[in-house]
């Protein structure tokens, strides 16, 4: 799991980064009409990672816990393929955005590969959440997992007041 943690970490802080410098600075995404549907996304995303950064950062998903930390794994991934077509089809991505997105990709892959035997082998124990610490770095994934959570709340919140604002244009 050392490992697992580590990409979960470098995933944190360059997903803050793509948020900040490419989201909000350079794009202004919440205040763009034809962003809603893409900060919507993001926000659910975001509290998908929630789950996953708190979750893995204290605990070990066993038996029927480990099939549903998969399923929340894999509604991520669907939701970022999804978030690639309707930013090709909504705005031009920077060379940067679009770098930072692929090496994020190439880390998600990394710790979802890694994390896959982890979850079978979890998947075979009675079912039960049990308590682990990484140390300082539970701590890091804590933080980054509130962080997401508020973020993914405020895009979700964008996304919708977008959505109405798009539906009061179009009158």
């Amino acid at each position: 799991m050392d490992i697992i943690i580590v990409i979960l970490i470098f995933q944190g802080l360059l997903g803050g980064y793509d948020v900040f410098w490419n989201h909000e600075w350079k794009e202004r995404l919440p205040s763009q009409k034809t962003a809603a549907t893409e900060q919507k996304i993001h926000g659910v995303r975001e509290l998908f990672y929630a789950i996953v950064f708190i979750g893995l950062a204290w605990l070990s998903w066993h038996g029927i816990w480990a099939w549903i930390m998969a399923g929340i794994i894999l509604l991520e991934v669907l939701l970022t393929a999804w978030d690639f077509v309707v930013e090709d089809q909504t705005r031009t991505l920077s060379p940067n955005e679009r770098i930072t997105h692929l090496i994020l990709s190439m880390a998600g892959g990394a710790y979802v590969a890694l994390l896959i035997p982890v979850l079978y082998a979890w998947s075979q124990l009675p079912s039960q959440l049990v308590t682990v610490d990484y140390g300082y770095r539970s701590w890091i994934l804590s933080f980054f997992g509130v962080g997401v959570f508020l973020w993914g709340i405020r895009d979700l919140l964008s996304g919708f007041a977008l959505s109405t604002k798009a539906s009061y244009d179009n009158y």
